[in-house]
């Protein structure tokens, strides 16, 4: 026969409290992260002028979901390329000319995608998943 257990103390929600607080800091980890492999990427692809895109990078963690981004106004473009480039071949199909913050002219047809973003996130999974394996593992 088995053995009794008497139950004298409900500790069901300071645990489920714990817990949600683990899944928190796990996630927040994992953000930190992933704006530091987005920046890594932005930086390994030479795409940095003034420095403004790399430093809007940033993460939030609503719930149980971590968000990964910046609010730059020029980031879109080098996430998702511009022009003949552009993903899905939704770009100019010709090129066009344009001056530079410094005045100088300059003729594109676009600028190729990096996924600096997408890549940051895709290209991590295993980092991630160890991450939060680690705070919510039982100790």
């Amino acid at each position: 026969m088995g053995t009794k257990i008497e139950v004298k103390e409900d500790n069901s929600a300071l645990i489920l409290d714990l817990l949600e607080l683990q899944i928190k800091v796990a996630l927040e980890a994992c953000g930190q992260n992933a704006v530091s492999h987005a920046k890594q990427n932005i930086n390994e692809a030479g795409r940095i002028d003034t420095g403004n895109m790399i430093n809007s990078m940033t993460h939030q963690v609503q719930e149980h979901t971590c968000y990964v981004g910046t609010n730059n106004e020029y980031a879109p473009y080098h996430e998702y390329g511009t022009g003949i480039y552009a993903d899905g071949g939704v770009g100019r199909k010709d090129g066009w000319f344009y001056v530079d913050a410094k005045g100088n002219g300059h003729w594109t047809r676009g600028i190729k995608p990096i996924h600096f973003l997408k890549n940051a996130i895709a290209n991590n999974q295993d980092e991630y998943r160890a991450i939060i394996k680690r705070y919510l593992q039982s100790k």
